[in-house]
């Protein structure tokens, strides 16, 4: 991924995280955000307000212990405990707040995202699209909560710390008095060290610390490698099972995880460096402005109570300035995630885009109760716009029964078309309703659950009786399940290629659709079983229009009529837009928050 930085680009990012996420704060009758977030602001503020009394309280108990007042020493103890007591209030109201807010839009926008995500095929069409913007699970399910809980995390904490340097500058500027310097009066020369020392901090910061990103961005690289052959050894178990393989596997985990050794050590000389670095400037930080102070002190012109105070004072300011530093790599995290799932979002967008095109350019599913299934002048292309198949017209009348077979991937994409979910390409698709027509592919999709909620999906599991499930069951070859319906499984796992299919079968015969449209749907099959399916559809569902796409291992003599497809040859490209597109796509990205970048490579420069 390109680090070039688009005029702009961090402009876009900034407007496009706001479009995603902003309606959360902005929706009519949406008070709920704006309360918590008022709140949270308010802690913030009362959070400062304790500080700022617990640095002034500071003051006044060492200038009674000077003055060896008993009663105001007394007074200052209870005092104290009314601060700590509000400090512990408020800090937990603080947490819980703050997490109250997090997860409620977390859950907004993960519920917005999976919503347009997992809407007409989307989810489908978007993994077609090129770009980076794979692994949809880890952009929902981490991604957002890093958006959304780094976003609080760091308004909340910067909003803090720009409350705690104005607080505090003022009171460090009326603790510095007048200095003389080269005879000349000087005022707030505590508020000029302060800032000194926050900005040398700072350099020496990032000096000390240019390995640790380095080897950071290395280990986490390495730990993914590693973690992706964990999972490709898990989900090759059984060819590596039957090939006795283990040892060499084995010693293969071990080579891949050894690489992270040499990164983790030099991200622990990293660490170290800097922690020694930053340990000796936390302590410096609440003695140096005491030291500068103390001629003043044996002068006379400070108490003892004011030269403390101004030690606080002063370890407050250098601490509200380092806030760039101390979040820098929590603001790099936020912009990545919040990034992957801009990209996931304009997927979608793309997906959701292309397949809403109408006219010339675009296959225009028509949609009503219809007499007839009918393609006329029908092209369909590759999501880069280049033809698969070509100029093809076919019409299947009620109750007939069609087998439309040939090149492999030329049925793949009849078929999907006719599903509904290829929108690349251009023609005229007449469907029948959604309600009268099913499509079945070679892997019909099972949910989770119980073996009713997979026979009887995509209907709810209450609008059909056990009785008819357990005959649609045995009426297909699975009568060993028909005592397992209340079972709750992965079924996809459990059953085999074959028995998948003849649940699906089963799921045809239940849901009694007038229009079926199989997609390799009986090639997991025998060619006698192949034919005893479709003999089960003909028999129960005499009325119904069968239209199978792909390759059927049975007889033909079941089918009224046969039609072979070839594919399209010679690369043509139907849809120039589409193309242009998609070669754009494959173009480095720009990074949004370039001074992010810059930071980071001066850490391993």
């Amino acid at each position: 991924m390109s680090r070039t930085a688009e005029p702009g680009h961090t402009k876009r990012f900034f407007r496009d995280f706001v479009r995603l996420s902003g309606p959360y704060w902005t929706e009519r009758r949406c008070w709920r955000p704006r309360l918590l977030g008022l709140t949270l602001a308010l802690l913030v503020v009362a959070q400062v307000v304790l500080v700022a009394r617990l640095n002034i309280w500071t003051a006044e108990l060492f200038d009674a212990l000077e003055r060896r007042s008993t009663d105001r020493a007394m007074d200052q103890i209870w005092i104290f405990v009314l601060i700590l007591l509000g400090t512990m209030a408020t800090n937990t109201a603080h947490l819980m707040v703050r997490r109250w807010l997090q997860f409620d839009w977390r859950r907004w926008l993960t519920a917005r995202v999976i919503g347009d995500w997992m809407k007409d095929a989307r989810h489908y069409q978007a993994d077609r699209i090129p770009g980076d913007h794979a692994n949809p699970d880890g952009r929902i399910a981490e991604d957002i909560r890093i958006a959304t809980e780094f976003a609080v995390d760091l308004v909340s904490t910067l909003f803090y710390c720009v409350l705690l340097l104005v607080t505090f500058i003022g009171i460090l500027w009326s603790l510095s008095g007048w200095v003389r310097v080269a005879g000349v009066g000087v005022p707030g020369h505590l508020v000029v060290l302060a800032f000194g020392y926050a900005g040398a901090g700072a350099v020496v910061a990032f000096m000390l610390g240019r390995p640790l990103v380095r080897a950071t961005d290395a280990r986490q690289t390495r730990e993914a490698e590693f973690r992706f052959s964990l999972v490709r050894s898990h989900e090759s178990g059984e060819p590596i099972a039957v090939a006795r393989g283990e040892p060499l596997e084995r010693e293969r985990l071990r080579t891949v995880f050894e690489t992270i050794a040499q990164s983790w050590r030099d991200q622990s000389v990293g660490l170290a460096r800097l922690l020694t670095f930053s340990s000796g400037y936390v302590v410096l930080a609440s003695v140096l402005p005491i030291l500068v102070g103390v001629p003043r002190f044996l002068e006379g012109t400070l108490s003892l109570g004011r030269l403390v105070q101004s030690g606080q004072a002063f370890q407050q300011v250098t601490a509200a300035l380092s806030w760039p530093v101390d979040n820098l790599a929590v603001i790099a995290g936020w912009r990545a995630s919040v990034e992957r799932v801009l990209l996931l979002e304009e997927a979608v967008r793309t997906a959701a885009a292309e397949a809403a095109r109408k006219g010339e350019t675009a296959i225009n599913l028509n949609r009503a109760p219809a007499s007839q299934l009918r393609v006329r002048d029908l092209w369909i292309a590759a999501p880069d716009g280049t033809a698969t198949l070509s100029d093809l017209s076919l019409a299947v009348e009620p109750g007939e029964r069609v087998l439309v077979d040939g090149d492999p991937e030329a049925a793949s994409a009849l078929f999907r078309v006719l599903a509904g979910i290829w929108p690349w390409g251009r023609g005229q698709v007449d469907l029948p309703a959604d309600d009268t027509l099913m499509a079945i592919g070679p892997w019909p999709f099972l949910p989770q659950g119980s073996l009713r909620q997979a026979l009887a999906f995509p209907d709810a599991t209450d609008c059909h009786d056990d009785a008819v499930l357990r005959a649609g069951l045995v009426g297909v070859g699975l009568a060993y399940l028909a005592s397992r319906l209340d079972e709750a499984a992965d079924w996809t796992r459990i059953l085999s290629p074959a028995e998948v299919q003849r649940l699906s079968f089963a799921r045809i015969l239940l849901l009694r659709p007038r229009w079926i449209v199989l997609g390799n749907a009986a090639d997991a099959l025998d060619p006698a079983s192949a034919d005893v399916m479709l003999g089960l559809i003909v028999d129960r569902l005499p009325e119904a229009s069968l239209l199978l796409i792909g390759q059927h291992p049975g007889s033909r003599d079941i089918f009224n009529r046969q039609l072979t497809l070839e594919r399209a040859t010679g690369g043509e490209i139907v849809l120039h837009e589409l193309h242009a597109r998609r070669q754009a796509a494959k173009l480095p990205r720009s990074r949004p928050l370039s001074v992010i970048d810059r930071l980071r490579e001066g850490y391993g420069g």
